[in-house]
């Protein structure tokens, strides 16, 4: 079979190209997860005799910086999905210049949002950190982090956009070797920047980010030069202020509300971890950060899988072949489901391992084993709200995954965290999270399956 038979995902068994899709996507998302596992890890670890807390106070900054930088990162996924499902749904309606101009115009959207957006987000850190709880020695390392962080997240956009025009053209091996790329830079540099070890001075939390932000802009050189020069999906010529405008209104229309989608996620953490904070101590905000990290275990195939339904979704719907669409979205959600049972059964037999993999603090282990028997159990519904709001955003019909996001995090996720920690503490947060997985998973299920039209709107 040729190259361009395996990538035309207007034929064939949508089975089958999910599970091509899935596994060079799943080795990229393991490998940029695995950057902040790595990072928790080894934070985990420092040690300074002045200061005896120095580790659980790296690890409950970095959980005040995560919404931050979460925010930041969901905006260039959700600009990403306006991207993919521009480009995928002219390639399925048969224009590929029209495809290429797409690609081009959303490369310069991302980064002209993303500059307005970091801006806010940096002249905001210090008062959003404040208002979240972090204070003293926590809030000083979590300002120094997201100085160096945020700001990194513009040249996160055209790594980001370069990833999705290339799988709105129905790739997987080249758009996942962007993340692969900076991903391990990012985890070769953190022991040398964070410990100090060689030359290098001894960064601790400054050192992850800065470690982030290298492989971050190695990453978006690679990817800017597939688009451009080695696959020539993209182009610039010929581009007018009409002709970009026009552009950015059609990756807007889904980018914009897929962008609002996945910043209420990030939101809805800040909330979380404020209520943890005002509640509970800074090892429970501590043990929150870790526990969530470790959640990107079992939920890395479950992004992964997000990333192969819009390539399908977005070219099939485009074309009008609404029952592959319909397919597309049955075969996720059964990987889904199977996927996050064998996680959870996996994760609930080694709790304790997993918990010490990220720390030695015994009471902070303590804290954290509770989480893996709650919540991996219902991870496979949390996998149905945002599979769906992928494969819903490549056929252009982005605010249906924008409501079950809503539903999820600012409602769920939020109110049951809050009642959790009142009744019963962090353990209560933990089961709290798990109820929200529930709840929003089944409707986001039965409305996709019984209620939304699988027909693309025209890109």
């Amino acid at each position: 079979m040729s190259e361009t038979d395996k990538t035309n995902v207007l034929e064939g068994s949508i089975n089958g190209h999910v599970m091509r899709m899935l596994g060079p996507f799943s080795i990229a998302v393991i490998a940029l997860i695995s950057t902040g596992i790595v990072d928790t890890i080894y934070l985990g670890r420092l040690t300074d005799p002045a200061r005896p807390n120095l580790a659980i106070a790296a690890l409950a900054a970095l959980t005040f910086a995560f919404p931050l930088t979460f925010m930041g990162n969901s905006a260039n996924i959700g600009l990403g999905a306006g991207t993919m499902s521009a480009v995928a749904r002219a390639l399925g309606e048969g224009d590929k210049e029209r495809s290429k101009r797409h690609g081009a115009a959303a490369i310069l959207m991302a980064i002209t949002v993303m500059s307005i957006l970091v801006t806010m987000m940096v002249l905001s850190a210090p008062n959003v950190l404040k208002a979240a709880g972090a204070k003293g020695d926590v809030y000083d390392m979590a300002l120094k982090y997201l100085m160096i962080s945020l700001p990194g997240l513009v040249i996160v956009s055209i790594a980001s956009m370069s990833n999705n025009v290339l799988r709105g053209n129905g790739q997987a091996a080249l758009p996942s070797s962007i993340m692969i790329l900076g991903a391990i830079i990012n985890i070769i540099l953190d022991p040398f920047l964070i410990f100090g070890w060689g030359p290098f001075p001894r960064m601790e939390i400054q050192g992850a980010a800065l470690a982030t932000l290298i492989g971050n802009i190695i990453a978006a050189c690679y990817g800017f030069y597939l688009v451009l020069f080695q696959q020539k999906a993209i182009t610039f010529s010929g581009m007018t202020l009409r002709s970009i405008r026009r552009a950015w209104a059609i990756v807007g229309q889904v980018g914009v509300p897929a962008a609002m989608t996945n910043i209420i996620v990030p939101v809805a953490t800040f909330f979380a971890v404020a209520i943890l904070s005002l509640k509970l101590s800074d090892v429970d905000v501590a043990a929150f950060g870790v526990a969530s990290r470790a959640e990107l275990i079992s939920v890395g195939l479950l992004y992964a899988l997000s990333a192969c339904i819009g390539a399908i979704t977005g070219r099939n719907g485009g074309a009008g072949k609404t029952e592959r669409v319909r397919e597309a979205f049955r075969v996720c959600y059964r990987i889904c489901f199977y996927w996050s049972t064998g996680m959870a059964v996996i994760m609930a037999l080694f709790a304790p391992q997993i918990a010490s993999i990220f720390t030695k603090d015994a009471e902070l282990i303590e804290k954290i084993t509770p989480y893996f028997y709650i919540v991996p159990v219902t991870i496979f519904a949390y996998g149905f709200v945002f599979v769906s709001a992928a494969g819903l955003n490549a056929i252009g019909r982005p605010i249906y995954g924008l409501v079950y996001t809503i539903i999820r995090s600012l409602i769920l996720y939020i109110g049951l965290i809050y009642v959790g920690v009142s009744l019963g503490g962090l353990k209560g947060a933990f089961v709290g999270l798990a109820a929200a997985n529930i709840i929003s998973g089944l409707i986001a299920f039965g409305w996709t399956m019984t209620k939304v039209p699988m027909t693309a709107k025209k890109s």
